[in-house]
C-alpha cells in the first residue's frame, strides 16, 4: 500500500519532468532546424550571387568527406551536397539541443544566464576558429567574413526563436544583469 501511494505523489512530478525534457527536445529540434536553415540560405544567397548554386555545401562536403583541396572542387556534386546536408543538419540539431538545454536551466536559474550567454559566445568563437585552424584554404574559399556572417545570423536566429518561446527569458536575463 505504501508504495502504490508513493508512485501516485510522484506521478505529477515525473509527469512534470517528461514534459520539460519533452519541451526542450521540441526546443532543440526547432532551434536546430532554424539555425542550419539561416545558414543554408545564407549560403544559398552568395552562392547564386557568384553564379554556382549548392556550390559552399559541395564545396564543404568535397573537403570533409572526399579530402580534396577547395582548388580541386569546381563543380557541384549532388551526392555530396546531400551528404554534407545532413552532416550540417545533424550539428545544428545537436547545437540546438545545447542551446535549449541552457534556457531551460536559465528559466529555473536566472543568475546562470550571463554565465550561459558567455559560454555559448566562447563555443562560436571556439568552432570558428577551430574551422579556421583545420581547414585554413577552406576558410580562405569561403571568405572568413561570409562564415563569420552566417554563423553570426544563425546564432541571431536561434536566440530569437529560443526568446520567442519563453518571452520571460529576456527579462530574466535583464534582472540577472542587473543583480551581478
Amino acid at each position: 500500500m505504501e508504495s502504490s501511494s508513493q508512485s501516485i505523489s510522484q506521478a505529477p512530478f515525473s509527469s512534470l519532468a517528461h514534459q520539460r525534457t519533452v519541451s526542450v527536445i521540441e526546443d532543440g529540434v526547432l532551434t536546430g532546424v532554424a539555425g542550419a536553415a539561416v545558414v543554408a540560405a545564407w549560403f544559398f544567397i552568395l552562392d547564386t550571387a557568384r553564379g554556382q548554386m549548392l556550390f559552399t555545401p559541395s564545396l564543404l562536403g568535397s573537403v570533409m568527406f572526399l579530402g580534396q583541396s577547395p582548388d580541386e572542387v569546381v563543380t557541384v556534386n549532388g551526392f555530396i551536397v546531400f551528404a554534407y546536408t545532413g552532416l550540417h543538419g545533424v550539428l545544428f540539431l545537436m547545437a540546438g539541443l545545447a542551446l535549449a538545454g541552457m534556457f531551460a536551466i536559465f528559466e529555473h536559474n536566472p543568475q546562470f544566464g550571463i554565465i550561459l550567454l558567455l559560454l555559448f559566445l566562447f563555443f562560436e568563437l571556439i568552432l570558428f576558429s577551430f574551422a579556421a585552424v583545420i581547414f585554413p584554404n577552406l576558410m580562405g574559399a569561403l571568405g572568413a567574413v561570409a562564415v563569420a556572417s552566417g554563423n553570426l545570423f544563425a546564432a541571431i536566429a536561434m536566440f530569437w526563436f529560443l526568446i520567442r518561446r519563453h518571452p520571460t527569458a529576456l527579462t530574466q536575463l535583464r534582472l540577472a544583469w542587473h543583480e551581478e
